[in-house]
């Protein structure tokens, strides 16, 4: 740990001496620095990955949108043979590494999922005319490698964060303040909350259910719904903190998702830049082609295919695996009975919704989620085996109530960042207070560490 926050210091040093074209290449050879520390074997991958890309969309940018049909068909056959090499590298790579179960083994290729998703919004983008400015390949490079976001994200648009290498990267103290709160809520979430509470939940729940009660197996359920989240959420956080530190904002990738009244709205707080990359190249596209051929309200197509269609893809990037589809196939479903519910029973304009179905609602999108989650994590055969003991097991003896120790901080914490936001929970506070809280904090960081090692970020390398 010492090391690295003296490395973290040196590169910080050196970057803010230098001027803003220098700053990038810095960045750029910190960031294939940091990629060549973890995983050496891989580095070509990355490289190759961002050359083919690269060309592929000068390619595109030089050949003109409003052209004749020829060139529109050449047009479309450098963007599918781009999409042809991000989406096949990664299909290849995780079937020949066996990563199709990525929360239970070893992950084959760092970063791999979330530099592929970058490289085709670079693609598309460039294909639609939403990128208009010429970037040099170095900032590209960069886009794809950045090192607080390549190993799990979030997943940057490019527009976004290439419009930040072009313009003055202030660090100031209002900024300073921010990456402080994002750094130490991230590592909060992760040493203090995911690491401790993976290691109260039974060993053997997930592999033997039969040999657990009811009770239990529900417990685990939750308590893995909140391990997976603190976890993710505390490797974006301190992803987002870092970046500040170099004057580069990284997008929001959690916002209480747990208190989603809707499955549309769990996936405007979980997992966000995910979320809305699915909704913008998969969702969107699939759905406008369809209204084209009909327009009629209750287009059952329209209705079916999108969510299905978005979530099966969903799933696909998590993992090429049977498990992986059904999780995803689930969501998918539980997007299309929610928009049938909204078309058979449309709330009328303007009117106030009572508060009991809204809780109704967080309760059901709640417990449907922590289930289904269970595909996510286990093969289908063990899942189903997992669901039948849950449902029809006996409910045996009472879970450890240790687990609440976990969960009540997470909840508070979501509870903060909502009324405060997540990089400002502590702005409110008297500056002895967030003094206090940000030593209690780092207490509390030593002390978890001190007990049990932490264990790798579960989407890092993914």
């Amino acid at each position: 740990m010492l090391v690295l926050v003296l490395a973290l210091a040196a590169a910080l040093s050196v970057y803010h001496l230098l001027p803003a074209r220098a700053q990038r290449c810095w960045l750029l050879l910190l960031s294939y620095a940091f990629y060549a520390a973890l995983a050496p074997r891989f580095l070509p991958v990355l490289a190759a990955m961002t050359l083919a890309t690269w060309v592929i969309a000068r390619r595109l940018a030089d050949l003109p949108s409003a052209a004749d049909a020829a060139t529109r068909r050449r047009r479309r056959g450098w963007l599918m043979l781009g999409v042809a090499i991000d989406v096949g590298a990664l299909g290849a790579l995780r079937w020949v590494y066996g990563s199709g179960a990525p929360f239970q083994a070893p992950f084959a290729v760092l970063g791999l999922s979330f530099y592929s998703l970058q490289a085709l919004s670079y693609l598309f983008d460039t294909y639609s005319g939403a990128l208009r400015v010429p970037h040099t390949f170095a900032d590209f490079a960069l886009y794809l490698s950045y090192f607080p976001k390549v190993a799990a994200g979030p997943i940057e648009r490019p527009g976004d964060f290439l419009r930040q290498l072009a313009g003055a990267r202030v660090v100031d103290d209002r900024r300073l303040a921010r990456a402080a709160t994002l750094i130490a809520v991230g590592l909060t979430r992760k040493l203090v909350i995911a690491d401790p509470l993976a290691a109260q939940l039974p060993a053997g729940a997930f592999t033997a259910p039969a040999d657990f009660g009811s009770l239990v197996l529900a417990a685990t359920t939750v308590g893995w719904a909140f391990v997976l989240y603190n976890d993710f959420a505390g490797y974006t956080g301190i992803a987002r903190g870092l970046s500040c530190l170099f004057g580069i904002e990284l997008a929001r990738n959690f916002a209480q998702p747990f208190a989603a009244g809707s499955f549309t709205e769990l996936w405007n707080r979980w997992h966000i830049t995910f979320s809305h990359w699915l909704r913008d190249y998969v969702y969107l596209p699939l759905s406008r082609h369809l209204l084209r051929r009909n327009l009629q309200r209750g287009n059952a197509a329209n209705l079916l295919l999108p969510p299905i269609a978005t979530m099966l893809v969903c799933g696909l990037w998590h993992g090429a695996s049977a498990h992986m589809l059904l999780w995803g196939g689930l969501h998918g479903v539980y997007l299309v009975l929610e928009r049938a519910l909204r078309l058979l029973r449309p709330s009328p304009p303007g009117s106030a919704a009572p508060p009991w179905p809204h809780a109704a609602g967080i309760a059901l999108v709640f417990g449907l989620s922590c289930w289904t989650f269970i595909a996510l994590r286990l093969p289908i055969e063990q899942a189903i085996e997992f669901w039948r003991q849950l449902a029809f097991g006996p409910l045996g003896a009472l879970p450890d109530g240790r687990a609440l120790l976990f969960v009540v901080p997470s909840l508070w914490l979501d509870r903060m960042e909502a009324r405060h936001g997540d990089d400002a929970l502590l702005d409110a506070w008297p500056r002895a207070a967030r003094a206090a809280a940000l030593a209690a904090a780092a207490l509390l960081w030593f002390a978890a560490t001190g007990m049990t090692a932490p264990a790798p970020f579960v989407y890092q390398g993914f």
